[in-house]
């Protein structure tokens, strides 16, 4: 089975948080690759201490303590979303994902949100939206794509592994 180039980047992070020791929601399957044999824990360490290095982005403000952030190109990132504060004893990996700078605009929102990008998070505060979730109309930030690592509950809301298209959906308004 041959695997998109996002898949493999999203694969290589999730490899990288279980080499540092962090547990995934309900995964159950860590350490092993797509034949399902197990991968060798010196590999995990190599590439965890190789991807550690490239979670440096920081691309909103006030900052969101429970993500980490790899800038991928100039208008993309990728992220990993944990259960606390990534400072914190004893996290939880919840959900890996990408995303796309944008506007807060549905002209902006990729394929309409079809394919999982369905939670705006403005790169700045604003006035009238709680911790940057949406934004004003024409806003900069980025669209969001989250991948549950696992069956779990959060924000009221079931999610199972895979794309979370139930993930904090933020309805752009038009800008024409």
């Amino acid at each position: 089975m041959k695997m998109k180039g996002f898949s493999i980047a999203v694969a290589l992070l999730a490899v990288t948080i279980m080499s540092r020791g962090i547990a995934l929601a309900d995964a159950g399957h860590g350490g092993e690759h797509e034949a399902g044999g197990p991968v060798p824990s010196e590999t995990l360490h190599l590439i965890g201490s190789q991807m550690s290095k490239l979670l440096t982005f920081e691309p909103f403000d006030p900052a969101l303590r429970n993500h980490l952030w790899m800038k991928t190109d100039s208008d993309k990132m990728l992220f990993f979303h944990f259960a606390k504060a990534v400072s914190e004893k004893n996290n939880k990996l919840l959900f890996t994902g990408d995303a796309v700078k944008g506007r807060f605009c549905a002209e902006d929102q990729p394929e309409g949100g079809s394919s999982g990008y369905v939670h705006f998070h403005s790169a700045e505060k604003a006035e009238g939206h709680k911790h940057g979730h949406g934004g004003v109309k024409g806003q900069e930030g980025y669209w969001l794509r989250h991948i549950a690592l696992g069956d779990f509950e959060m924000m009221k809301i079931h999610f199972t592994p895979g794309v979370a298209h139930n993930f904090k959906a933020t309805k752009a308004p038009s800008c024409k």
